[in-house]
């Protein structure tokens, strides 16, 4: 340092340049000195009022002080004040360094006293250096009268205030560095803190999303960060980033941001950046930095100063990233960022950990489940049931309910494995337990129990329920099963037994059933009470047939129709015609009651036709009032086997004027399946025309991919089983979401049917599905009432 400020040749010290005067000025110097210091809080406050109190209380012409630039030798004046009569000589003191008096600071630092220099004619400069131990902080430098003199004891004086001065501003720059120390601490501590808290929460967690829920929080309350959110990469187009979890800020907020990890202008951000180079963005200024323009109002709008983002990792791949955002600009430290990185790491070990812990458990599932479960049709087996079945029982006895037992046997399957086959008779078994499925509200209840015999359970059923039961099961199996190009009789006798009536105990009453299958099979009725007898809903269904003759003549139909909306807007874009049957006696009918029943007696052709009739007229009448709704009509496996279909669909066109547009078709998937090949060359025929088609109940068919892409169809609706228990079974929102995304890849568009409230609406729109159907639109209204609905309900605020 003395080398550096050596700038002058020897200038010397002048004790004295008049006779000793009282030192009563620079006694002032020194008590104004020490009040400033006193005083002062801030450097720059403490430089700027210290030079303007020395001129106001010792009348001097001139005061400044300079700083020591080691590096490159320099005095650079830091501050000062001049007394509004300055003369010439003052101005020339203000020149550069290298003038006489920069060379005397120069000296006067460098030997650490005192210099009195001449300046002018009328002045002298007395130059005083500030020094603090062994660090030279610069000089204070005070324009004194010719005339008065500074004698030996005014210099003391004056050096005791430059050394106030020192000591004020070594106090007050320690004070600053030890205030940059505890909020170094203060940051590491938070970030400490957040990392403990953050690992009590890992060791705790049970699922992913939790996991990542509960970390954010964290991070927020108890690290005092403004906000975090985790995302996981979108390996898309635009490579986008799914949100995952977020505490302290909006979803709405990060979805307008609409961050990317690609290199374009929304993936340059820090999160951006983490995820794509794999490596800590840290400390990003919001206000600073370019590549925050697109957010940085509005990030500064809401306190973000500054923003890190860390990757995470499993291996070799990143998953996605944590950002935390705090809102001090100079946040993020290496030793804050250090440690927020390796809660970071900590995150990623955490969900590798718990997706393991999924695996493993699923892994633990598939063994129990092949212990319990029937490998052919994936129904419990007969060991499974029993264990059920004794369950079942202690709660019918506890409640002193009853519970039905049914035991379902295929008649004539060793014949077919016999003339056919064992793969023949397998596809067969699995065929008639998807059947069953289908008619069977709760398929836990069901289980396969012998080779060709299943049993179906039904908790809280007495006689007459469990009767109901067998009959829909035994209309579902009337139809033929279809093996490659074999149609196969699947006709089954069905036994059943009650609790308490027919036993209490559970092997009792799995024996009795089967009695009881054998004996409506010997008897050749389709099912039997233990106790023998006909059974009275056999009667009540043959009567309904009957009445089914008349009642599509009599105008006992009624048109009923079901509204759809679109998922991204709310828009209504069509409704699906539903029939109703308004009997004399037994009242209002659903379909499930006597669809069947038509399909089975040869009715379901008039019966469509009605159907078709009526949404034609309706569409007119609609279409009169200057309303425009495409009606969709569902056609049957027998409809699409009549070959006169067709010529009646133009003639209904030609009849009412439709356009293409205005009706639309639905088949299900089973009905497809019936006959493939002739299902296809209905279908085209039908898109012929123009009209929109639709494959219904999508989900149950088990049509193969390679079918389903060869139909000229234009989109599919997801069976409601699934849609109704998508958000409490995980098996069945991965077929939903597997069926919206294989339908998008074949450009066919998702109908969702039985979405019943806003929260599997928000599902559904998040899985990007395109169409909804159920009672959170509406439910099936008479068609005559349709346009006053839609006029004052306030469908418009379907959520979208």
């Amino acid at each position: 340092m003395d080398e550096q400020l050596s700038g002058s040749e020897g200038t010397a010290p002048a004790p004295s340049i008049a006779n000793e005067p009282e030192p009563g000025r620079a006694l002032a110097v020194l008590r104004v000195a020490h009040a400033v210091v006193r005083a002062a809080n801030e450097e720059s406050v403490l430089l700027r009022d210290v030079c303007r109190a020395i001129v106001d209380a010792a009348a001097s012409p001139f005061a400044a002080l300079t700083g020591a630039d080691a590096e490159n030798g320099m005095l650079p004046r830091v501050s000062s004040a001049v007394r509004e009569a300055a003369d010439e000589a003052v101005e020339a003191i203000l020149a550069p360094d290298d003038s006489p008096w920069g060379r005397a600071a120069r000296d006067a630092l460098r030997a650490g006293r005192p210099f009195l220099v001449p300046a002018g004619n009328t002045t002298i400069l007395a130059v005083l250096p500030l020094c603090s131990g062994p660090e030279l902080l610069g000089t204070l430098q005070i324009a004194w009268g010719r005339g008065d003199g500074i004698g030996a004891a005014s210099a003391d004086l004056l050096q005791e205030a430059a050394n106030a001065l020192a000591y004020g501003i070594h106090m007050l720059r320690q004070a600053d560095r030890h205030a940059a120390v505890e909020e170094a601490l203060r940051r590491v501590n938070r970030a400490r803190k957040t990392l403990s808290e953050a690992n009590r929460a890992l060791v705790r967690a049970t699922e992913e999303h939790g996991l990542l829920q509960d970390i954010c929080r964290i991070i927020v309350e108890d690290g005092g960060y403004r906000f975090a959110w985790v995302g996981y990469a979108l390996h898309d187009d635009e490579k986008n980033i799914a949100v995952m979890a977020q505490h302290g800020i909006d979803r709405d907020f990060l979805d307008w941001q609409r961050v990317t990890w690609s290199d374009g202008e929304r993936g340059h951000g820090a999160t951006g950046v983490a995820i794509r180079t794999g490596q800590p963005s840290v400390g990003r200024n919001i206000r600073k930095e370019a590549a925050f323009a697109p957010w940085r109002e509005e990030d500064l709008r809401r306190g973000i100063a500054a923003i890190s983002a860390f990757p995470l990792r499993q291996g070799e791949e990143v998953l996605g990233n944590l950002t935390i955002a705090a809102t001090e600009e100079d946040a993020f430290d290496e030793a804050e960022a250090n440690l927020l990185g390796e809660l970071a790491d900590d995150l990623s070990f955490g969900i590798a950990t718990l997706r393991l812990r999924e695996r493993n458990r699923e892994a633990q599932e598939t063994i129990k489940r092949m212990a319990e479960e029937d490998a052919l049709t994936g129904l419990p087996n007969r060991w499974r049931l029993r264990m059920r079945l004794v369950d079942e029982i202690d709660a019918a006895r506890a409640r002193s309910g009853p519970l039905a037992l049914l035991v379902l046997g295929v008649n004539h399957f060793q014949e077919v494995n016999e003339t056919l086959g064992y793969q023949q008779g397998d596809a067969m078994l699995c065929e008639v337990a998807a059947r069953i499925r289908r008619v069977v509200h709760d398929t836990s209840g069901v289980a396969r129990v012998g080779e060709s015999e299943f049993a179906i359970l039904l908790p809280h059923a007495d006689a007459a329920a469990a009767s109901r039961a067998a009959q829909r099961l035994l209309s579902e199996l009337l139809e033929p099963v279809t093996i490659g190009e074999i149609m196969l009789d699947a006709g089954a006798s069905i036994g059943i037994a009650v609790f308490p009536g027919h036993g209490t105990e559970a092997d009792a009453l799995i024996r009795r059933a089967n009695v009881a299958m054998h004996q409506a099979r010997q008897q050749g009725h389709g099912h039997a009470l233990y106790t023998g007898g006909r059974d009275r809903e056999c009667a009540r269904r043959l009567a309904l047939i009957g009445d089914l003759h008349r009642a599509i003549d009599n105008g006992e139909m009624r048109l009923y129709c079901q509204p759809k909306a679109r998922l991204s807007s709310g828009e209504l874009c069509g409704v699906e015609a539903l029939v109703r049957w308004e009997h004399p006696q037994r009242g209002t009918l659903w379909p499930n009651e006597f669809i069947s029943l038509a399909e089975h007696s040869g009715l379901i052709s008039p019966l469509t036709d009605w159907v078709m009739q009526a949404a034609f007229r309706q569409s007119y009448v609609w279409r009169q009032d200057g309303l425009s709704v495409p009606v969709a009509v569902n056609l049957s496996a027998r409809d699409l086997r009549d070959p006169k279909l067709i010529e009646r669909v133009r003639n209904h066109f030609a009849t009412w004027g439709a356009d293409p547009g205005d009706i639309q078709f639905e088949l299900t998937e089973s009905a497809l399946m019936h006959d493939p090949q002739g299902s296809l060359e209905c279908l085209k025929r039908l898109k012929d025309l123009g009209s929109t088609l639709f494959i219904d109940d999508f989900g149950t068919g088990y049509s193969s991919l390679a079918y389903l892409q060869k139909l000229p169809v234009d989109a599919i609706k997801i069976d409601k089983s699934f849609v109704q228990d998508m958000l409490s079974n995980s098996d069945s929102d991965v077929i939903v979401r597997s069926t919206i995304d294989l339908a998008h890849d074949l450009d066919l568009e998702v109908v969702a049917e039985g979405v019943e409230d806003r929260a599997g609406w928000e599902h559904l729109s998040a899985q990007g599905c395109d169409m909804a159907q159920g009672y959170v639109i509406s439910e099936p209204l008479r068609a005559e009432a349709f346009t006053a609905w839609r006029s004052e309900r306030a469908w418009r605020t379907l959520p979208h």
